[in-house]
Formats: structure tokens, C-alpha cells, sequence
């Protein structure tokens, strides 16, 4: 009788074994009665009462299969073990807001045909939604958000080859998706706000491509609709790079251009790796692209590879020779300053290479000191523009 919520009172009696005198559901004793807790619950469920409000589970639960007719109230709920709601069936709202998940909260193959809300929800475990179902409007907000001076676990999550009716749509708001892995959902029908990805190498990485990179592809096949053909690396590749593309989409739409560019660096990256020749031929067009521009993301990159460029060459060419007017050097400089003239079409007079080396070199500046120097602009572009 002490827990009430809106005007709402717990009717369950008393529980004997409880300090503060609290019903065997909302009893927060680790060791209560499992026979009396058992048979309570069974006759809730009985009579369809689904109002689980502050109710403390204290070991694995079981829910697999059961068709909620009408809407569930889980808000406050504590599960000390495992909770199973494999294939559930929620036909109103399922309010899960505030529960605490000591340890994994599946929810494969579930269907969510109303609002679904996961608002403060701590999931200590991993989080299985793989092959669920959603027909309406379900959030995501603050999951395992840190709570004064205590650390929040990270959020393991499993949200593969998720299925969307017409009005099927998911919010994910305020929370890290740092281990959350989406492979084969269609990330159109859902949308992130203040969302904090994995890092890697100085960008934002969904953690599919993370799993590729250190588990190989046996970490992203555990789940797969019978439809869905086993993927080899190359297609996990081609289906990272979809979930990119549609990252990059939404934060373009969003304004959000700094987090859209390192989204189109994942979709070049995975582009890359989803072909063999692309991947191991050093000189392929998407090689080359990565290593002198970060795939027109990276300006310092492709700064750097224009400076050494023109260090180079003219090294190169001061030391196979540069026949210039007497009285003037021949050294590194006036190298550096006729292969500039030469990359902007200047046709230099005061100066010409001695050997057929020499004149390969300059002839190459007119194209390759160019093609950098274009290679950096767009970068530079992309990256600046992105900021604003």
C-alpha cells in the first residue's frame, strides 16, 4: 500500500517477510519468498494486469512469446537477472522508463505496434533488439546515464535487422551508442540528437565497423532473418557502408555537416574495403583517394602530400640538373620555383632541365602538383564548410 503513483495505489497485501511492509512484487529483499512472488505474478498476468510499476524481479523473468493486448506499464522496474521478452507482442504502449536491467534485456523478434519508451532506462547487460519490430513512435533517451558521482556501464546494444511498419520510426536522444551495433536496419526511420558514437582514429565510427575491424566478420552474423543469406566480409562491407550512407543523410538533413563528413569517410572506407582490388592494390583510384586526402576529408593530409610532393621533385630534379641563365643557382629553390611556374602554366625562360629525367619531372609537376593542390581545396572546403 505504500507505493502510489497518480492516484493509483498498489492493491497487493502486505508481505510479511518485508522491513517497510511492502507487497511480495514491490518488496526490494534480494532473498523474498520465490513461490509467493511466483504466484503473484502468475495471477497478475492472469487477470491482464500489466501494471508492473516499481515492481522488483528478483531473478530471471520470462515473458517470451506473450501478447500484451493492451498497454504495460514497466516504469520503475528493477530485474535482477535476465529478462526475456523474445517474440512479445506490445499492442499499446510499453513504458519501460526508469527500469533497471541488472543483466541482459532481450527483446528479439518483439513487436512493437504502439509508443514504446525507454527514458532512464539502466540495462547493465546487453540490450537485444535483433529482428524486432517496430509499428509506431518508440525513445531512446539518457540509457545508462550517469547519475551523481556513481559510473553508468556502458550501453551494449544489438539493434541488427530491425523491421519499421508505416509509422514505424525510433528516437535515439541524449545517450552513447559507443557499442551499439545497427547491421541491416534502415537507418531512414531513425533519428539521433546529441547521440555520441564510437571513436576511432579522430572520428565518429558506428560500432559495426569497429566489431569488423577487431572480431572480424564473425562477430556481425549471430543474427540474421531466415530471408537473409549468410554475408561474407565483402557484403558486410557493402551493408556498413548503407548504414553510413544513411547516417550521413540524416546529419546533412539535421545540419549537423561536422558529424555528415565523418560519415562519408566511413562510407568511402567501407566502399573501399567492399571490393579486393580495391582494398590490397596500392595505386586503385579509392586507395589513392583515402591515402591523399582522406577521401577529401583530411586537408592536413592532403597538405602534407602537396608539400612533400613539391619537396620532392625538386629534389629530385636539383639533383639530375636545371640548366639555368649564368649567374643565377642551380640548387633546391630555384628547382621548387620552376616547378611551380610549371604547375600553373607558366612557361619559365630562364631556366630548362639538363636530362631526360629532368624533363620527365617537369613535365609530371604540370599534372600531378595540380591534381594535390585541387585534392587539399576540396578538403579544405569540406572541412571548413562543415563547421559553419
Amino acid at each position: 500500500m505504500k507505493y502510489s503513483w497518480e492516484g493509483t495505489y498498489c492493491e497487493e497485501p502486505s508481505w510479511e517477510g518485508d522491513p517497510e511492509g511492502l507487497c511480495i512484487l514491490h518488496s526490494l529483499v534480494p532473498e523474498k519468498d520465490k513461490k509467493a512472488f511466483d504466484q503473484a505474478f502468475k495471477d497478475k498476468m492472469a487477470r491482464e494486469d500489466y501494471d508492473f510499476r516499481e515492481v522488483f524481479f528478483p531473478g530471471p523473468i520470462s515473458f517470451i512469446g506473450h501478447k500484451f493486448n493492451k498497454g504495460v506499464n514497466f516504469r520503475g522496474a528493477k530485474f535482477f537477472g535476465w529478462a526475456n521478452f523474445r517474440e512479445a507482442e506490445f499492442a499499446d504502449l510499453a513504458d519501460f522508463s526508469s527500469a533497471k536491467f541488472a543483466q541482459t534485456a532481450i527483446f528479439e523478434k518483439a513487436r512493437f505496434s504502439g509508443q514504446a519508451l525507454f527514458k532512464n532506462t539502466e540495462i547493465t547487460g546487453e540490450a537485444d533488439f535483433r529482428g524486432a519490430t517496430f509499428d509506431g513512435h518508440t525513445v531512446f533517451h539518457q540509457i545508462n546515464k550517469e547519475r551523481g558521482i556513481s559510473k553508468a556501464p556502458p550501453l551494449t546494444a544489438f539493434f541488427q535487422y530491425l523491421s519499421f511498419g508505416p509509422w514505424g520510426l525510433l528516437r535515439f536522444q541524449d545517450l552513447s551508442l559507443d557499442q551499439a551495433s545497427f547491421l541491416g536496419t534502415d537507418l531512414r526511420r531513425c533519428e539521433f540528437h546529441n547521440v555520441h558514437w564510437h571513436s576511432y582514429r579522430g572520428r565518429q565510427v558506428v560500432y559495426d565497423e569497429m566489431l569488423l575491424r577487431e572480431k572480424g566478420e564473425s562477430s556481425l552474423v549471430g543474427f540474421a532473418p531466415a530471408f537473409e543469406h549468410r554475408l561474407d566480409y565483402e557484403g558486410l562491407c557493402v551493408s556498413i557502408e548503407e548504414l553510413y550512407r544513411y547516417l550521413k543523410l540524416n546529419h546533412e538533413k539535421e545540419g549537423d555537416q561536422k558529424q555528415a563528413g565523418d560519415f562519408h569517410y566511413g562510407e568511402m572506407e567501407m566502399h573501399r574495403w567492399a571490393n579486393p582490388w580495391r582494398r590490397w592494390f596500392p595505386f586503385s583510384w579509392s586507395n589513392l583517394y583515402w591515402a591523399l586526402s582522406g577521401y577529401g576529408e583530411r586537408p592536413l593530409r592532403a597538405f602534407g602530400w602537396l608539400l612533400g610532393l613539391i619537396g620532392g621533385m625538386g629534389l629530385a630534379l636539383s639533383y639530375l640538373g636545371l640548366k639555368t641563365h649564368p649567374g643565377m643557382g642551380t640548387g633546391f629553390r630555384p628547382a621548387v620555383v620552376y616547378l611551380l611556374q610549371q604547375a600553373t602554366l607558366i612557361r619559365p625562360d630562364w631556366a630548362e632541365p639538363v636530362t631526360l629525367g629532368g624533363q620527365m619531372i617537369g613535365a609530371m609537376s604540370r599534372l600531378l602538383i595540380p591534381a594535390q593542390l585541387a585534392l587539399f581545396l576540396l578538403a579544405l572546403h569540406s572541412r571548413l564548410g562543415r563547421r559553419r
